[in-house]
């Protein structure tokens, strides 16, 4: 087997689960600093206020947690592990989706696990009928800035702050 072989093998064994219940809990007791630090950096707050918004912005898109109509929360799998989260909403009604995170831990990134995860959110997506696919981008998250541009995604919009 070649090494393009080996690599392209290597990205199948990529797979979205579910989130149970008790997955879903680990991942939101870890999501809150994360996208506390994503804030923190991107709108100049303090940790304390930080982690403050980031709880409940999580609580108020997630108010029936694992449960939310329309939210679907996925573990992402490569060979028994788990290397990362998907989370994203589906407005059936409209056919559009948004993405409101894919995490890669990061020992796993930069080996093209996160294009993977987005190609199997599209073929999810396409499954479903929905025909638009949208998400935000932190300022400061290149390295996903440059993912997204690179796979199709089109700026449509760009949000500035002075402070």
């Amino acid at each position: 087997m070649d090494l393009l072989n080996w690599k392209e093998n290597l990205m199948h064994t990529i797979k979205l689960h579910r989130m149970n219940q008790e997955e879903f809990d680990f991942y939101i007791r870890n999501k809150v600093p994360r996208y506390a630090e994503s804030i923190a950096q991107n709108i100049k707050l303090d940790e304390q206020k930080a982690l403050e918004n980031a709880s409940q912005k999580l609580q108020r898109l997630l108010p029936e947690g694992n449960n939310t109509p329309g939210h679907l929360l996925f573990n992402v799998i490569q060979d028994d592990k788990l290397i990362g989260y998907v989370w994203i909403k589906i407005n059936y009604e409209t056919h559009e989706s948004f993405l409101y995170e894919i995490y890669i831990k990061e020992q796993f990134r930069g080996k093209g696990k996160g294009t993977r995860v987005m190609q199997l959110i599209e073929e999810l997506l396409i499954e479903q009928e929905i025909e638009s696919f949208n998400l935000h981008v932190f300022g400061h998250n290149a390295g996903a800035f440059k993912l997204y541009e690179r796979i199709g995604f089109d700026i449509v919009g760009i949000n500035m702050q002075k402070k």
